[in-house]
């Protein structure tokens, strides 16, 4: 099964056929409380984090276009199947002239839910073809979800949800 999914994903990212479009999509989680890690300070000196109290969480819904490396996202307050199926009318919207659309993306029950595959059953340009279970550097998106954590989210000074997501939106 791992070696079969590999081929299809290698398969699609070598088409050509350019009314194809292949993307690798995931989600990723914001939070008003900063991630704490590793961050440079002079010798002997020690950077106090702030952290606004409560916690608020954000989530996005990305698509990164594996030709062209543009990202496609959305926002919402829930990591559910509506912020997927958000996602997925906004690469429809901006890929209009696409014929086939294909996602290459983790397990997720939120990619497989009846709603999702609801909406995909109505919208038969979209095919899915899913990563092999704890391989996420078959997905090039992680990789752009670690550097927002890397540059933004961790070890943050944003005092309001509200300025994070600009710093976040900014970055994107």
């Amino acid at each position: 099964k791992k070696s079969q999914r590999m081929r299809a994903i290698a398969r699609a990212l070598a088409d050509e056929d350019p009314r194809t479009e292949v993307f690798f999509c995931d989600e990723a989680d914001v939070d008003l409380n900063p991630r704490i890690g590793l961050a440079w300070m002079a010798r002997g000196s020690q950077s106090a984090i702030p952290t606004p109290g409560q916690n608020q969480k954000h989530y996005l819904a990305g698509a990164l276009h594996a030709r062209t490396g543009k990202v496609v996202w959305v926002e919402g307050e829930r990591k559910n199947s509506l912020l997927f199926i958000h996602l997925l009318c906004q690469l429809k919207r901006t890929y209009r002239r696409a014929r086939r659309i294909v996602l290459i993306l983790d397990n997720y029950v939120i990619h497989k839910s009846y709603i999702t595959r609801r909406w995909l059953a109505s919208n038969p340009k979209f095919t899915l073809l899913f990563q092999p279970a704890y391989h996420p550097w078959v997905n090039d998106i992680e990789r752009l979800w670690k550097t927002l954590h890397d540059t933004v989210t961790r070890n943050h000074r944003h005092p309001s949800m509200k300025k994070l997501l600009r710093a976040v939106r900014r970055f994107l």
